[in-house]
């Protein structure tokens, strides 16, 4: 292979996970008119044709690869250090809570139970002939009580705390 050919082959660049970083990517090498490819992989119908996680890829020739490096290189570090946001008041003032238990796993178990159950029995009492009054109060409770245990769960699994308004809320 000639090195003219080898310079002119295509290096993936950056892997963005949503349109806003992407375009500020491609704004930045447009300007110092470094040519580029996008390759938008949620677009793909074949789910998982990209690996686990998909984006929005930006390939660069490989003559061109390490001057790309060094002007994504701000952008790149300043995406690393963005901090969580309050999803109520818009304050970056949150802070971290420390979980020492994860009970994402046991609020779904038990909210499953507590609507499966009383749908079950809501669908199934009156074949099986064992539809009572007490019965129906213990399903409605059961249902209530889901309903209870889903909402509180979403504060028991955040792990950011506003510090402005008190929200508690999930950020990945």
């Amino acid at each position: 292979m000639r090195k003219d050919e080898k310079d002119l082959q295509e290096k993936l660049l950056l892997k963005c996970d949503n349109d806003i970083h992407a375009n500020e990517i491609i704004a930045l090498l447009d300007n110092q008119g470094i040519a580029f490819r996008i390759h938008d992989e949620r677009q793909d119908p074949q789910t998982g044709a990209y690996g686990p996680i998909t984006g929005i890829a930006i390939y660069v020739f490989e003559k061109d690869y390490q001057r790309a490096m060094e002007v994504i290189a701000p952008v790149a570090k300043e995406r690393k250090e963005v901090h969580p946001f309050c999803p109520k008041c818009g304050s970056e003032n949150v802070s971290i809570i420390d979980r020492r238990h994860n009970y994402g796993s046991a609020i779904g178990i038990s909210c499953l139970f507590l609507f499966l159950v009383p749908g079950i029995y809501l669908s199934m009492a009156n074949h099986l002939d064992f539809r009572s009054a007490t019965t129906d109060v213990i399903a409605l409770l059961m249902f209530v009580a889901g309903l209870v245990v889903l909402v509180a769960g979403r504060n028991l699994t955040a792990n950011y705390r506003c510090d402005d308004c008190g929200k508690k809320f999930r950020h990945v």
